[in-house]
Parts: structure tokens; sequence; C-alpha cells
């Protein structure tokens, strides 16, 4: 009997997180709506600015996991375009950071400044690492549920970190469930794409000196390079100093929370994250890739490369959640495949 029960108030809470995560994206969805009656047609439909804010509030639902419902939005875009942002989305353009011209980094002394950029559209929080061998990729220990950022960052004594990589999450409850991609961590292949180490994917790394890369490699490829620790998603930000984020990207992407590493020209691992959704703050839509650029850009990045976003993206410092994930859970933040976490020597 008591088992029974805890079958059925198991059932009862999925389907309770099921229904808030559906009352989140109408929300979402009337704001979109009601915004492009407010804006008025005569911009939205009429002019290059307007063109790209209607592919920004597509891909703003298309980067979430309710992007079945992009098919309701013909109002905004036509098949064609929105046909442009799913190959955008799913396939954006990729470049090889070039290794050999990286300066060797090695390790220094660690230091941790954390900083804030505030917006009327988002704020940011910056974590900066003057150490980047002590940046390393783990893992959520449970088989096929993630765990709460701050309990992947006590397990393995860490002092700071971010959520890494995306995650199949069946039923769209939020629960982690197995890794995407390629994940390698202190040197261990813990995930590859079709159990497959040729298949190339969108990564960014670290090799074992501390550089940090992004490109499209396979685990094998990571592997002769000196990779470390490595985490699929994307897209890119910026590659050998310059800025990736093209109008498309962009678009592809939309608004919403986000998450992105980097290192900077001196070694710094720069880690970064937003708000949005209008969830923490009522009047915060999010970060668009572009914005995320541009922040790197502030801190002299050469490299840098998008997280996993949304509900997903946590940061937390010294023990402190420092912006307010957009997720409801127990634990106050969603439970991770992975993340990237700062562990002194």
């Amino acid at each position: 009997m008591d088992e029974l029960k805890n079958k059925v108030n198991t059932s009862s809470r999925i389907q309770r997180k099921r229904k808030k995560a559906r009352k989140r994206f109408w929300r979402v969805f009337t704001i979109v709506f009601v915004s492009v009656f407010i804006i008025g047609g005569g911009f939205l439909y009429g002019t290059n600015q307007g063109l790209q804010f209607r592919k920004m509030l597509v891909g703003s639902v298309l980067s979430t996991q309710h992007a079945r419902y992009v098919k309701y939005m013909g109002f905004l875009l036509p098949q064609s375009e929105i046909d442009k942002l799913k190959k955008a989305f799913y396939h954006p353009p990729t470049v090889q950071t070039a290794v050999d011209s990286i300066n060797n980094i090695g390790s220094k002394q660690l230091n941790i400044h954390e900083d804030t950029i505030d917006t009327a559209n988002y704020t940011a929080k910056i974590l900066v690492i003057s150490d980047p061998t002590t940046v390393h990729l783990v893992q959520s220990r449970l088989p096929d549920k993630g765990q709460a950022l701050s309990e992947l960052i006590s397990e393995n004594q860490g002092i700071a970190g971010i959520n890494g990589g995306g995650f199949v999450d069946r039923g769209g409850t939020g629960s982690g469930g197995k890794a995407t991609g390629i994940v390698i961590s202190q040197g261990n292949v813990l995930a590859s794409p079709k159990g497959d180490r040729n298949i190339p994917q969108l990564v960014g790394g670290f090799l074992k000196d501390g550089q940090f890369i992004t490109g499209k490699y396979s685990v094998n490829q990571l592997l002769n390079l000196g990779v470390s620790d490595a985490v699929s998603f994307g897209p890119q930000l910026i590659v050998n100093g310059v800025n990736r984020v093209t109008p498309a990207i962009d678009g592809a992407w939309g608004w919403a929370p986000r998450t992105a590493i980097g290192q900077a020209k001196n070694g710094d691992v720069i880690m970064i994250i937003t708000d949005g959704r209008f969830y923490w703050n009522k009047t915060h839509r999010g970060a668009s890739m572009s914005d995320m650029a541009q922040m790197f850009e502030k801190y002299q990045v050469t490299n840098a490369i998008a997280m996993d976003g949304g509900g997903s993206t946590t940061m937390i410092h010294n023990g402190q959640l420092l912006l307010k994930p957009a997720t409801d859970t127990a634990v106050g933040m969603r439970y991770l495949p992975n993340a990237w976490v700062v562990i002194p020597h």
C-alpha cells in the first residue's frame, strides 16, 4: 500500500511540474503575442529591424524545451524563415580554436573575482577565475538523474561553478536526465555521440595546461590534443578573438537566461550567466547571444562558447546562489547532468 501511495505521489509531482512548465511557456507566449500588437505592425513587418525582432521572438521559443510550439508562430514568420532559424540553431557554423597559436598558460595562484552587469533586459553575474587549471567538468553520480549545482560543487570539493551541457529530458520534468554529446571529465570519457569516439561535436574544453578551446571535434581528436575536460553545447561566441555571433545565430536563439564560459588573453577563465524569461526580474526578457559575446569582449576573451541556458542557468560562488534560476524544484535550481566547477589544487 505504501509503495502504491509513493507511486501516486510521484506521478502527481511530475504532473504538477509539467503543468507549471506549460504555464510558464504560455505566459511567455502571451507576452510575445501582446508585444506584436503593442509595438506596431508597421515596424514589425515593414522594416529590417522588425524582421530581426520577429526572428528573436521565434528564437526565444525555439531555444526552449517547448520548441514544438514554434509551428504556431507562423503569424510572425513564413515557414521558409523559420526553417532558416532551425538550421542556424541545430547546425551553426563552427571554427576551430587555433591551438598552436596559444601561449602556454599553466597554473597560477587562484583568485576568483565577482562582477555584476545590470541592463534594462537582464542582470549578468560574472566570475573571473585566475587559474584555469582549477576548472573541471564534473558529472552527476546518479545514472539517470542530474544533481543540483550545489551538490556537484560540494561533492567535488569545489568553491564555485556554473551549469554545463545539455541533457535528454523525457517528459520535460527537469530531472537532468542523461547528458548529450561529448562529456570528458579530468581525462575520463563519460559520454560520446552514439557511443562513437569518432563523431565530431561542437564542444568547449580545457587542455591539461589550462588552455581553453572550442570547435567541432571527436572524442579521439580531443584526447589527442590533450584535452582533460570538455562538454558539448553551443553556439560559439568568440573564436580566436573574433566575435562569431551573426544575426542568424542571434535570431535562432532569441532571448533567455544564458550561461557561457570562455578564456581571456591572460589565461583567466570567464564564466557568465544572466537572468531572463521575466522570471527573477519581471522586466527582464533575458540576453541574446550577441549580448553574451559583447560581455566577453569587455574581458578580452579570445575563445568562448555558450552552455545550456534557460532553466538550467545557475551559478554558485562560496555557497551563494548568485541569481535565482528560472525553474521550480525542491532545491531551488535545476538538476544538472554536469557542471563546470572550480576545484582548488
